[in-house]
């Protein structure tokens, strides 16, 4: 299982654009941590999830 925002997914196989976009997110508007190393929507690394890795998605908001 992978763990995507706290909960598991059989998502191994897939790589994180493949799951952002099948979530409907916009990669531009995010940034993903993947084991701990974050990377923004449209650099996630192109690998295949592994069982037990750890994804967190998080939207980026523009303050004021």
């Amino acid at each position: 299982m992978v763990w995507l925002n706290g909960e598991p997914k059989p998502l191994e196989g897939k790589t994180l654009k493949e799951v952002l976009e099948e979530l409907g997110v916009e990669l531009k508007g995010v940034a993903v941590l993947l084991n701990g190393e974050a990377f923004l929507g449209l650099e996630a690394p192109d690998r295949p999830l592994r069982d037990g890795d750890v994804v967190e998605v998080v939207a980026l908001m523009q303050g004021g």
